[in-house]
């Protein structure tokens, strides 16, 4: 692509030589199959279901000790 400079010698980008190098992006991606894509869902879900769980029992660990140090119940 030729960039055309202004008198400063700086480059100048036109709007369409932009989304003529997003076009040119596009074409280099590799999509994944459907197949791939059902895959890697269930991965994200389940590491997200199995992070939710961690968190749950942090929260409900670190809330068991506060109560049993300060004797006091504390609001769901």
């Amino acid at each position: 692509m030729a960039n055309k400079t202004d008198n400063t010698g700086k480059k100048k980008f036109s709007i369409k030589d932009y989304f003529r190098g997003i076009k040119i992006e596009m074409k280099k991606v590799v999509w994944p199959t459907k197949s791939e894509l059902i895959s890697y869902t269930g991965v994200v879900i389940g590491v997200c279901a199995v992070c939710a769980l961690g968190f749950w029992a942090v929260d409900s660990g670190c809330a068991l000790i506060i109560q049993k140090l300060l004797g006091v119940q504390l609001s769901v």
